[in-house]
């Protein structure tokens, strides 16, 4: 017995899938048709129903899906169907019928299935069905493990490298929390700057790596700074950004999710493929703008861009940098025009900045009583207390291919 189909690439969100049928020929033209499929990734075992049964003896992964083929012999594929659906965990349910009888589906559905689905496949059903399970495990995924924040501005001069950097810091020294950064500004490097390292480790172990991530491989590409967080740094080369895919990012950042209570990525300022995969796996995703017009246009444009993506999972909170109450471009002038709350302002200090970089030290050790440092320490203790925006713009239900078109 052999895996068939695609494979998951090391990807979150590869469903296992365990095709059960008699008919071999039958299950390789369903097994063809499910790699066709654009999404999720699914990594596809093919069976006959005497061999399914008996799944875990013969060295296959519990299936997240099994999808029963219905080709003749019904009263066997019905209590094969049942018995699945008496296991605990049971793995979600797919009955593939060619007839459409009212009367056979309405056994189907009482053995327990979860969906119905008729042959020939229909990409659009298949899709729709196999996403629903896809985003029910990736929410199980999030409630179990890390916080995953990420931080963006498509203005630059905001002092998103500066938010990153010091909110990690904030959670490390005022909660006691196990901290990691990552730099997916991958041309500027701004976080080892901010964080006054000199990294020796990059992603780029990450993207040369031709097997599935591990710890280990990850703990090779972090970089330790004083406080006690570690660093995944952009690469040394500006031309290596390029080899960096969304693939490597969601591999890193599923597993950094399960070692770290927070994960901070610092997504720059340009928008692609990489800064959305992030985004998709994201609990909370931060917009940094100041008070200016040319920053509050920006971020309005960035508004609509977020609504298009129609990332459900995540909203976006918008924070307001380098905070002065008397700048004639107020607060409220600037939630008018956005017609959204800010979530946090981090005020103007530029005293406690030249400390920083003229001492090379953080915020914590050379302005530690600053109104700077309390206000990332405010930042970070309400979002370890999982505060949320009082108010939420509601995704538009696009797909992400719609924006940036589908991949080669």
């Amino acid at each position: 017995m052999a895996v068939l189909g695609r494979k998951s690439d090391g990807r979150k969100g590869a469903l296992r899938v365990l095709l059960v049928g008699e008919d071999e020929g039958r299950r390789a033209e369903i097994k063809a048709a499910l790699d066709n499929l654009g999404d999720p990734p699914l990594e596809i075992v093919s069976v006959t129903p005497q061999a399914g049964s008996h799944e875990s003896g013969n060295g296959v992964a519990p299936a997240d899906v099994t999808m029963v083929v219905f080709n003749g012999n019904e009263e066997a594929s019905l209590n094969y169907l049942q018995k699945q659906a008496e296991r605990s965990p049971r793995p979600a349910l797919f009955a593939l019928v060619h007839e459409r009888s009212p009367g056979l589906m309405r056994q189907i559905l009482r053995a327990g299935a979860d969906e119905l689905l008729f042959l020939p496949l229909d990409a659009g059903d298949a899709t729709r069905a196999l996403l629903k399970v896809s985003e029910s495990h990736r929410r199980e995924e999030k409630e179990q493990g890390g916080v995953i924040c990420s931080v963006v501005s498509t203005v630059g001069g905001v002092g998103v490298s500066s938010l990153a950097a010091n909110l990690a810091l904030a959670l490390r020294y005022t909660l006691s929390k196990r901290v990691a950064l990552v730099d997916l500004d991958l041309q500027s490097g701004g976080l080892a700057v901010a964080l006054n390292l000199e990294p020796e480790r990059t992603i780029m172990a990450l993207a040369e790596q031709d097997k599935k991530l591990d710890s280990i491989q990850l703990e090779s590409a972090l970089s330790k700074h004083p406080s006690g967080i570690y660093l995944l740094a952009a690469p040394k080369r500006i031309e290596d950004s390029e080899l960096v895919s969304d693939v490597t990012l969601g591999a890193a950042l599923d597993l950094m999710r399960r070692l770290f209570d927070f994960v901070v990525v610092d997504c720059g300022g340009y928008i692609n493929e990489n800064v959305v995969a992030v985004w998709e796996r994201s609990d909370h995703l931060f917009y940094v703008l100041d008070q200016s017009i040319g920053a509050a246009r920006c971020c309005w444009r960035f508004i609509e861009l977020f609504g298009r993506l129609g990332l459900s999972g995540v909203q976006p909170h918008f924070i307001l940098s380098r905070y002065v109450s008397h700048h004639p471009i107020s607060e409220e002038q600037i939630t008018n025009t956005l017609g959204r709350p800010i979530y946090a302002k981090i005020p103007r200090d530029e005293k406690a900045l030249e400390k920083v970089q003229l001492l090379a030290k953080d915020l914590w050790q050379c302005a530690g009583n600053s109104a700077l440092t309390r206000a990332y320490e405010d930042l970070a203790r309400r979002l370890a207390a999982g505060d949320e925006s009082p108010e939420e713009a509601p995704g538009l239900m696009s797909r992400l291919r719609g924006v940036f078109g589908s991949r080669s």
